[in-house]
């Protein structure tokens, strides 16, 4: 082994003790407070996270577990219950500054519940993100002054999560999604972003989404501009949550089209397919297949909808 090898073996050797050795030095744990602090403010409600440890390898620093708490109006139990996070961090402002510089959050393996309220105009999310000035313990008002933060995250992910949708008081029962995967890219409350996600439906059937959504409502996250590509395949209407049963309209469907939405009025356009098309209750299923293309136009304070075409 001739002499310059020799050195760039001992200095590669340098830097691998380096790095097995830099996280005795750094306790991930001490950073603790200023990511809590800093996704609270960021999102508006106490967050909590587990033991943290630091994986130079990944450049990530992990935590055991995570918690979002809910809107106050609607529980005092978790709004997101994490098994997980991992947040990816700038290394080199960690290793000589400690300073956290946050590039990438991961949630891993969440469980999301998303409750609408008995009038069915607010969400249990549309404060995320607002500047209250009244009490953790109080009911957020629906009028509240709010303003976004300034946060801003490269990548934002959600892996294999569970997602609950219900509604306050109901007794209905949820829709239940699971292997509720979400990419988002450039992330941020003050500007559009684009965003994919894809998930297991209630009694069968995959979702996919894949668009733009953004600058998040100051005053009510749940009216956000969203624009995206939707794909569906083999939904069971019956058992979707999202038609009265007693209709007796059933049937496995898939749909391609978009949806639209300026956060006061919605839109989607799109194609149809239903295999087994029953309409009325004990009525027999269709022998052919049925194809229907339409737009509907939808107003979410209202909770009224309009075909235009069909």
């Amino acid at each position: 082994m001739n002499r310059n090898l020799k050195i760039a073996a001992i200095i590669i050797g340098v830097l691998i003790l380096i790095v097995i050795a830099i996280p005795f030095f750094i306790d991930a744990n001490a950073f603790r407070p200023k990511l809590e602090s800093e996704l609270s403010d960021a999102l508006g409600r106490p967050v909590k996270v587990g033991n943290l440890s630091l994986s130079l390898f990944s450049g990530a620093v992990k935590a055991d577990d995570i918690s979002i708490a809910d809107d106050p109006a609607f529980s005092q139990t978790a709004f997101v219950q994490a098994k997980s996070l991992s947040v990816g961090v700038e290394l080199i402002p960690l290793i000589f500054s400690k300073s956290l510089n946050v590039t990438e959050l991961t949630l891993n393996q969440p469980e999301i519940s998303l409750v609408r309220s008995k009038d069915g105009e607010r969400w249990n999310f549309s404060s995320l993100g607002a500047k209250s000035t009244v009490k953790p313990t109080q009911p957020t008002p629906s009028g509240g002054a709010s303003s976004n933060p300034n946060l801003s995250v490269s990548k934002l992910k959600v892996s294999d999560g569970g997602l609950t949708i219900s509604r306050a008081g109901s007794s209905e029962k949820p829709r239940v999604y699971d292997k509720v995967d979400i990419t988002v890219t450039n992330f941020s409350f003050t500007n559009s972003f684009p965003f994919k996600m894809t998930a297991n439906l209630p009694a069968g059937g995959t979702l996919e989404l894949d668009g733009t959504a953004g600058p998040i409502d100051a005053n009510n996250a749940a009216l956000t501009p969203l624009q995206a590509k939707v794909t569906v395949r083999k939904m069971n209407l019956a058992a979707s949550g999202f038609i009265d049963p007693a209709s007796g309209i059933a049937g496995i469907a898939d749909f391609d089209g978009t949806v639209s939405s300026d956060g006061h009025e919605a839109k989607t356009v799109g194609t149809l397919n239903v295999e087994k098309l029953q309409v009325v209750q004990k009525g027999a299923p269709a022998g052919r297949p049925v194809q229907v293309k339409y737009s509907v136009t939808y107003d979410p304070a209202k909770q009224t909808g309009t075909i235009t075409q069909g």
